[in-house]
């Protein structure tokens, strides 16, 4: 095997370690972008939630109980009599969430609080809400 052989053997593991690495760095902005998503309290679209799947199902597993919170939540909503039950609710569902701080997971409740903020924000947005009485009685 001459110099040259070797070189170019040298430069094509290099090229190879250096499309690695900026596929790492595809997959960290990702999946960086993703979690900025769920912490602003906004749903995930199909793709997204694939990708999390794919690479990882911690934060999948999550992104799945926040759309489960957060649709247990909007049927709730749709329940209220008035606009002082939803506020109740909402006020009761976020105290909910500040009890369990205590047991760790601070990024994860702030998922929460946001996902739940969003999902009171829309409802309000909502002609089901303009229907509702204003008083609580």
């Amino acid at each position: 095997m001459n110099v040259k052989s070797v070189q170019l053997v040298s430069d094509y593991f290099k090229a190879r370690q250096q499309g690695k690495d900026a596929h790492a760095t595809n997959d960290q902005t990702r999946l960086a972008s993703i979690r900025n998503i769920l912490i602003q309290g906004k749903m995930l679209r199909t793709d997204e939630m694939d990708y999390l799947q794919r690479k990882d199902s911690t934060l999948y597993n999550q992104a799945i109980s926040l759309s489960m919170e957060r649709q247990a939540y909007k049927d709730a909503l749709q329940q209220s009599r008035s606009k002082a039950d939803a506020s109740y609710y909402k006020t009761f569902k976020l105290m909910q969430i500040a009890g369990q701080l205590k047991h760790g997971g601070s990024e994860e409740q702030l998922m929460r609080v946001n996902s739940i903020q969003e999902a009171h924000r829309e409802f309000i947005r909502s002609s089901k809400y303009a229907s509702l009485r204003s008083d609580g009685a």
